[in-house]
C-alpha cells in the first residue's frame, strides 16, 4: 500500500531528497511511508524511483 503525504508546508527537514539529493524546501516537501519508515523526497518521482530500487532482504 502505498501512501502519499504533503506535509505541513512550514516545516522543513534542511535534508536532501533521498533519490535525486536536491535540497528539500517547504515548496517541494514530498514524503511517503515505505516499509514501515517515512521518507523525504522533492517529488512523487523520486519517491516512485527510490520505492522501486527497494529490494527485500
Amino acid at each position: 500500500m502505498k501512501l502519499n503525504l504533503r506535509i505541513n508546508p512550514e516545516a522543513s527537514t534542511g535534508d536532501k531528497c533521498e533519490t535525486c539529493g536536491k535540497p528539500l524546501t517547504s515548496e517541494n516537501l514530498y514524503t511517503r511511508r515505505i516499509g514501515g519508515q517515512v521518507h523525504y523526497f522533492c517529488c512523487s518521482h523520486c519517491a516512485d524511483a527510490f520505492e522501486k530500487n527497494q529490494h527485500c532482504c
